[in-house]
């Protein structure tokens, strides 16, 4: 007999011995079921309620202006969306298909834009992307480090 057959073989024997417990355990519960007494009428009492309408007072809310302490900024109200800086490094994984090639990612992102086989490419790319989008972008040697970073900002 092979493996397969065997172990199909014991599946089907203990299957069948849980089966067989189980019914035993129906069984026992079936004899120890207890007795069920009789019951007792039931007694019904019924209340009436009366629902009164709700007399809604609107309390008088008043408005305070806050006046900001002074030496300090406003931020919470011009608080602007950070926009995020396109990254060109190149692809450190062995087992990619694009390893050692240049790739242009948003900051924050794992994910690829585009891979190019030169740096320059990737960077005349990524800097299309940042000023479309009104960002910037950071240029990274080999090794990872950074060699270069806009840091002016766009408007």
């Amino acid at each position: 007999m092979c493996f397969f057959r065997k172990r199909r073989e014991r599946k089907k024997v203990l299957a069948a011995e849980m089966a067989a417990k189980k019914e035993q355990e129906v069984q026992k519960a079936v004899v120890e079921e207890p007795k069920v007494k009789e019951s007792q009428p039931e007694v019904v009492v019924e209340t009436k309620v009366e629902i009164k309408p709700e007399v809604k007072d609107e309390p008088k809310v008043e408005k305070v202006q806050e006046k900001p302490l002074e030496g300090t900024e406003q931020k919470s109200q011009a608080k602007t969306p950070k926009i995020p800086k396109y990254h060109v490094s190149q692809n450190k994984d062995d087992d990619s298909e694009n390893f050692k090639k240049w790739r242009v990612r948003k900051e924050g992102s794992t994910k690829t834009i585009k891979f190019f086989d030169t740096q320059k490419e990737a960077i005349v790319f990524a800097e299309q992307l940042a000023e479309s989008a009104g960002s910037s972008v950071v240029i990274h040697k080999v090794d990872g480090s950074i060699r270069k970073q806009d840091y002016t900002k766009k408007e």
